[in-house]
């Protein structure tokens, strides 16, 4: 199955660093392929293999990094 791409509504990241950290704790979660967090923006885009993540679990692992996250339409 072909990998696919969600964005996520991110709120309160305030630098790059809170980016930063969004992106290494998603990048540990296995079949999540890349992650492109931007904090002036307010979104994450995540590209994942829908076999072994759904978009919640990504979700999930953003609110515990200490975010909000919204899968965006």
């Amino acid at each position: 199955m072909a990998d696919k791409t969600a964005r996520f509504t991110t709120t309160g990241m305030h630098c790059n660093s809170c980016a930063m950290l969004i992106q290494m704790s998603l990048e540990d979660v296995e079949g999540v392929a890349e992650v492109k967090a931007d904090y002036a923006a307010g979104t994450t885009e995540v590209t994942y293999d829908p076999a072994m993540v759904t978009p919640d679990q990504i979700a999930e692992v953003i609110v515990k990094a200490g975010y909000g996250a919204e899968l965006a339409c």
